[in-house]
């Protein structure tokens, strides 16, 4: 939550199965202002799209993340829709 407060946003990426670590991942990013999202082993380009979208966003905020829509990506998409401005 003080991540939050001081406009830190936090990205918490999730591998596996742990509910628990699930919820705890979710909201440390939902009070931190950033965004939450599930992978698994397999995926690793969907981490590496991930992470391109979060480097969009350090490099160029919720702008240069709303560009990489028109990119067609779907990690884009999933994190501006959670982030908070």
């Amino acid at each position: 939550g003080e991540m939050g407060i001081v406009k830190t946003s936090l990205f918490r990426f999730h591998e596996g199965n742990d509910p628990v670590a699930r919820a705890v991942f979710q909201e440390m990013a939902r009070l931190a202002g950033g965004a939450f999202a599930p992978f698994d082993a397999s995926s690793a380009a969907e981490l590496r799209a991930l992470l391109r979208a979060v480097a969009a966003y350090a490099a160029g905020g919720t702008a240069a993340l709303r560009k990489k829509l028109s990119d067609s990506s779907v990690e884009a998409r999933l994190l501006l829709e959670q982030i908070k401005d």
